[in-house]
């Protein structure tokens, strides 16, 4: 019988069910140590979870970096290690990166405008990058935005244009900064790689996806969006693949990459899900907007390739919104 090593996180809740706190942690069927273990930043959310999923079934050990008891204990059941860390805490940030030897930051704060969008997304990424450069880490990959580029992002932008740090919406702006922090870092010996990716969807617990379908069945046509907007688009499982290639191609360039499938008309997806629910099209009082970016980097460089397409997405979501709601249900989780 072979025992794996105490966790990191000590808390009294997983103590009492896994024993005392730095207990070693016995398996009676064997335990093999992991290839490398990788830090994830924001694993309470959609995207960060289901890259956390990822990452372990790909035979990583995930660390889960974690402010709460309730969050530590949701990670614990999904079999990642719990670690705290706060990226308002330096400090934290140092214990949380010891044995690290890869880092997926996907945390930011997107929120009420005020000091959270400077200290988390610009402060909190230039304080991971610095302790992952203490501590040597083989790979850092960030996970930013499209909208780096500016809100609503203009058309025909690739991987080499310009940064909207001056954008008046927050997000965008401090996304931006965070990208010029790393690049200081990546001067320094730090391997970063950024990917930018745009509407981010899947049909379960997603803002654009399972999300939309129940905001469209209970409220309509979302009055922000234009039919005829063009958005860059990816499937929340295709931009894990992507992050698996960062981490683990032997040949990865310190650079950005727009993490993109395609630029797909909005038309073209929720005018479906508008359809199968009886709900009609409207369209704002303003132009649409053109977001097409430019596509392939990614692909060419990496040798990415698509798990989920756009028209299987659409067909999740269109079998979704003909599905019959429960009676007392309200609408889908936080993505």
């Amino acid at each position: 019988m072979v025992c794996a090593p105490p966790l990191p996180l000590e808390t009294s809740g997983l103590a009492r069910e896994r024993g005392r706190s730095g207990a070693r942690l016995c398996n009676i069927s064997g335990w093999e140590p992991p290839m490398a273990t990788v830090l994830v930043t924001g694993v309470s959310g959609h995207v960060g979870g289901l890259l956390a999923q990822r990452l372990a079934k790909s035979g990583l050990s995930v660390r889960a970096l974690v402010r709460t008891d309730e969050q530590a204990a949701r990670a614990f059941g999904q079999g990642w290690v719990p670690t705290r860390g706060d990226l308002t805490d330096p400090p934290s940030l140092s214990q949380a990166m010891e044995g690290v030897e890869l880092v997926v930051h996907n945390a930011a704060y997107s929120g009420r405008p005020g000091p959270l969008y400077q200290t988390v997304n610009v402060d909190g990424t230039r304080e991971m990058a610095e302790r992952s450069l203490d501590a040597g880490v083989r790979r850092f990959v960030h996970i930013s935005t499209v909208s780096v580029y500016g809100e609503p992002v203009p058309p025909n932008v690739d991987e080499e244009s310009p940064l909207a740090t001056k954008d008046p919406e927050p997000y965008c702006a401090t996304k931006a900064l965070a990208e010029l922090e790393l690049a200081k870092l990546r001067g320094r010996g730090l391997p970063v790689t950024i990917l930018r990716p745009g509407m981010i969807t899947h049909w379960v617990r997603s803002q654009w996806g399972d999300e939309m379908v129940e905001r469209i069945r209970a409220k309509g046509w979302p009055a922000f969006l234009h039919p005829d907007d063009i958005m860059p688009w990816v499937h929340t499982e295709n931009l894990a693949e992507m992050v698996q290639i960062a981490l683990t191609h032997p040949s990865v360039p310190n650079e950005a990459f727009l993490a993109v499938d395609r630029n797909v008309r909005i038309r073209a997806c929720y005018g479906q899900v508008a359809a199968a629910l009886g709900r009609p099209v409207t369209t704002p009082p303003r132009a649409p907007n053109d977001s097409t970016v430019r596509l392939g980097r990614i692909g060419a460089r990496l040798g990415y390739r698509p798990v989920h397409s756009f028209e299987e997405t659409v067909a999740q979501l269109v079998e979704l919104a003909r599905r019959p709601r429960p009676e007392g249900t309200g609408g889908s989780a936080d993505g």
